[in-house]
């Protein structure tokens, strides 16, 4: 059973609305919700109200609040009127949330409707959000406005602000007691890094997980499928309620589509939309279509299309399908772009390069600007940096990436007229899915360009994101799924985050493997894992990509290296200038 408590201070308009909502659905009435209300007011006539609702009721002086918390144990408590601030030792006792009648972060503190009035605002309404310490500062939940019309008083503002609070608020408590069944795809660092921050969250109820690694297995219940038709099925058989795809390969093959088909909410794009990832040519024409900055570029078919090729050297030469981070090559005359395009074409990708964009090379910083989708509006995150060539100095050889920043240092005014531009495109051709677009930047002397597109969230950059996010990543996804992306405000910590991924000898094309890791002292970094493998309670480098060491502080970068030196196996490698210098 859920156990409620609704705190008010006084006439329970509120509480009562809630109590009425409630008495319809056959929550209370199959004894799976219970309501209690608490007045800190021994004369309140909520009190009164209560014992007519057949409600049971309580009068608690404030200074006993946290005794009579502490006691009741309560899954979920109500701010509904209740005049007071309530301490942190109290709040940390259940989950709490607050109507507010204003559109926070406007107007916080008392006579919220009236100072909104009296500055002449065009617009004001009611907020639910979380409670913390600080006095109306949580994170939202959902949001109401109401137009404050010439010549109407603060009297008809008033009523007009409550009637929405008595609707508001009861619907707000049945979507935050609902839990989610998640399941999450994906085996790496990024995927470990969501598991992470979704097993924080007050909406979880159930984390599945498919083919994680060995080095987060735990986090969650293993579904165990051979494809995804029955991987949907079986998800379904457990009342899944959201799937999370982390890797580019499932979405390319459609396992949105499939998922659809059993009716359960995906956050991931369909195989058609999967395709500005899955096919550079698909992604360039488009941004043509959409006038989306980008480099020139020419697609090759075969050998007698580099005649086409009309911008100077260097050239950027990349697979149109996928290649799994790798398949993008810098040459710097013809001798080089000639036998790079020869072998593309004769399958060094296998499919993925049968075709090929040769594009003209773009100078400046790269920025990763990974934004939510719900099919109308787009929600822009952290913008990241990642660090994709192998060594130090951004030499050697392209990989899934090396490391990563957050923030990155931006042109806001840039970034906010890409976005716009971006949404506009996606409206335009009607993307129907709910996900994500991971947009790869580069800030040139002619503006922000975009250098690629990809349909997931990016790895590294999802680690130092989830270790940014203040926010509940959950609730983000569930406003993705319902379509609330525009009254959803994201909460960021004030600190940086880094990340530096531990690599081994021959990554990215040979890796060596095998080999035991050992964590020695007491490390202050978060680990997401990768490429790990455990045999007898010990772990083995199995893959190219090994450990994301992760911190979010004042001096992330210092901490994640002091960390590096208590992470030992043999054939270690990894980037010694993953930095904030820019």
């Amino acid at each position: 059973m859920i156990k409620i408590a609704i705190f008010a201070s006084g006439n329970g308009s509120n509480f009562e609305a809630i109590i009425k909502y409630f008495k319809k659905s056959n929550l209370v009435s199959e004894n799976k919700i219970k309501f209690y209300c608490i007045s800190d007011k021994k004369a309140a006539y909520v009190l009164t109200r209560a014992k007519k609702l057949n409600i049971q009721a309580f009068y608690v002086p404030f200074e006993k609040t946290y005794d009579f918390m502490k006691k009741n144990k309560f899954n979920l408590a109500v701010l509904a009127g209740y005049m007071r601030i309530l301490p942190e030792e109290v709040l940390n006792l259940s989950v709490f949330i607050n109507l507010h009648p204003s559109l926070l972060p406007k107007y916080k503190g008392k006579n919220a409707i009236e100072q909104a009035f009296n500055a002449k605002e065009k617009e004001t309404g009611v907020t639910v959000h979380y409670v913390t310490k600080e006095v109306d500062s949580g994170e939202i939940i959902e949001q109401k406005s109401v137009k404050i019309k010439e010549g109407m008083t603060l009297e008809e503002l008033t009523y007009k602000i409550h009637k929405i609070e008595h609707k508001l608020l009861p619907k707000v408590i049945e979507k935050v007691i609902k839990k989610y069944n998640v399941l999450i795809v994906g085996s790496g660092a990024r995927e470990h890094a969501i598991a992470y921050k979704l097993k924080k969250s007050k909406r979880l109820n159930k984390l599945y997980l498919f083919k994680p690694n060995d080095g987060f297995k735990d986090i969650g219940e293993i579904i165990e499928s051979n494809n995804y038709e029955n991987l949907a099925k079986e998800a379904k058989r457990r009342q899944t309620d959201l799937v999370i795809i982390g890797p580019e390969q499932p979405l390319a093959e459609g396992i949105v589509d499939i998922f659809r088909k059993y009716k359960i909410n995906c956050i991931g794009a369909d195989k058609y939309w999967t395709q500005l990832e899955s096919s550079k040519i698909f992604a360039k024409k488009f941004m043509e279509r959409n006038k989306i900055p980008t480099a020139k570029y020419t697609v090759i078919e075969d050998m007698n299309d580099i005649k086409n090729i009309k911008f100077k050297f260097p050239y950027v030469i990349k697979a149109d399908g996928l290649a799994a981070g790798k398949g993008v090559c810098i040459v710097k005359n013809f001798q080089e772009a000639e036998k790079t395009i020869c072998e593309y074409l004769n399958g060094k990708f296998n499919e993925a390069s049968k075709k090929i964009v040769v594009e003209e090379f773009l100078e400046g910083k790269e920025i990763s600007l990974i934004s939510m989708w719900d099919g109308k509006h787009l929600l822009p995150l952290l913008p990241a940096r990642d660090y994709k060539k192998l060594n130090n100095r951004n030499k050697g050889p392209n990989t899934g990436g090396m490391g990563a920043i957050c923030p990155a240092k931006v042109d806001n005014s840039q970034i906010k007229n890409y976005v716009k531009l971006l949404k506009s495109a996606l409206r335009k051709e009607k993307a129907d899915f709910r996900g994500i677009i991971y947009s790869g930047l580069i800030q040139t002397k002619d503006g922000i360009k975009v250098l690629e597109f990809n349909m997931r969230f990016g790895d590294p950059e999802t680690q130092v994101l989830m270790l940014s996010l203040k926010s509940d990543l959950l609730e983000i996804f569930i406003n993705t799924i319902e379509k609330k992306l525009s009254k959803t405000r994201v909460e960021w910590r004030k600190n940086p985050s880094a990340c530096v991924v531990l690599a081994v000898k021959g990554y990215p094309t040979k890796p060596k493997t095998g080999d035991e890791i050992i964590l020695t002292g007491k490390l202050k970094s978060k680990l997401f894992f990768a490429g790990v493998k455990k045999e007898n309670n010990k772990l083995y480098t199995s893959s190219g990509r090994i450990i994301s060491v992760c911190k979010n502080s004042k001096n992330p970068v210092i901490d994640v290296y002091k960390d590096i030196d208590n992470i030992t196996y043999k054939n270690k490698i990894y980037r010694t200038d993953i930095n904030f210098d820019e």
